[in-house]
């Protein structure tokens, strides 16, 4: 058996990020399913498998590269006969997911655009069809990504409204502060500010990096690439902020849990690695707010000097504790 999609809901939609190639972008982001870090999936993954039962329908909302839902369906004791929408912002991650996934009958996949005229993407329900809505989603998951949500609360309404009652919500991230989280355990992204300060001292100090030094002296263009940078890595809220939008959107928090993931910082320097721009652009510029890419040679030395600057920061250990947050949702009866 397969899933039943209503007549209405076709798995596959007719947008044009189906017959595009798969881009570098894409290719270097799904690395990460190969780091260690990754396994902050493992909890959602075993979570999944005592929620979801034959005939379940789940939205993977920010599903990316299909990371997560590869690995579900990799679990031999995974259940059968289920639904998957995988959702995303960008039709290069839902290209790679497609060529990854395959033409799985029981997966669908869905673009959320950004409407310019308001200035927003669009909402999940927006997307789905009529008869779908009417079904209900019975779990929608969100894997290291509601820290990048700029609409939260029409977000996490819209989850509400595509969801059964008595449906379930899973989110996690690594990018959260709670108080109760372990002690001596980084949020992830707030590397990224310190790699800031050690790069400086670096450029001003080290001749190998002298070639970066007028840009310090510029404090305009420096605060330019800070505002870019804060639109890569979002400042880390408070957990209490989340909950207070999970609840205002109807959705009941069941569960609230920590965990400790021990990364590789080689790795988190790969993952940085693609978004070096962001990261530590002002060392040798960047089309954005420059007007032209650097030459490869610069690009070579920033990524020499974000790797040195992680190496500092963690006394050339090879791991950090890193923290993530889970939590479990339900929307009522």
């Amino acid at each position: 058996m397969t899933f039943p999609w209503p007549d209405d809901f076709s798995p596959l939609p007719e947008d044009p990020w189906l017959d595009a190639r798969v881009e570098t972008l894409a290719r270097k982001y799904d690395t990460v399913e190969a780091h260690g870090w990754y396994s902050n999936l493992d909890p959602t993954l075993d979570e999944m498998a005592t929620l979801l039962s034959p005939g379940d329908l789940v939205i993977d909302y920010s599903g990316g590269t299909g990371i997560l839902i590869d690995r579900f369906l990799a679990r031999p004791t995974a259940a059968k006969d289920l639904g998957f929408v995988l959702v995303d912002a960008s039709p290069k991650f839902l290209r790679l997911a497609y060529e990854k996934l395959g033409r799985k009958a029981d997966i669908a996949y869905r673009w959320i655009r950004f409407l310019r005229d308001e200035k927003r993407l669009q909402r999940l329900d927006e997307v789905l069809s009529d008869d779908l809505l009417r079904r209900g989603a019975d779990l929608i998951t969100s894997t290291n990504a509601i820290h990048l949500y700029y609409g939260l609360d029409e977000t996490l309404r819209s989850w509400h409204r595509c969801l059964r009652p008595g449906g379930k919500v899973l989110v996690q991230s690594g990018n959260i502060r709670g108080a109760s989280a372990p002690p001596d355990t980084w949020i992830i992204d707030e590397t990224v500010g310190r790699i800031q300060s050690l790069a400086k001292t670096l450029v001003e100090l080290d001749p190998r990096y002298a070639v970066f030094r007028p840009a310090l002296e510029d404090a305009p263009r420096l605060a330019e690439h800070d505002a870019l940078r804060s639109k890569y890595f979002l400042p880390v809220r408070p957990l209490d902020f989340y909950l207070q939008h999970l609840t205002q959107a109807g959705l009941r928090v069941d569960a609230v849990a920590h965990r400790v993931i021990e990364a590789e910082v080689a790795d988190w320097f790969e993952f940085l690695s693609a978004y070096h721009e962001g990261v530590l652009g002002w060392a040798g510029g960047n089309q954005k707010i420059d007007g032209q890419d650097p030459e490869p040679e610069v690009v070579a030395l920033r990524l020499q000097l974000i790797r040195e600057s992680l190496e500092r920061l963690f006394d050339q250990r090879p791991t950090f504790r890193a923290c993530w947050t889970y939590l479990t949702c339900t929307r009522p009866q």
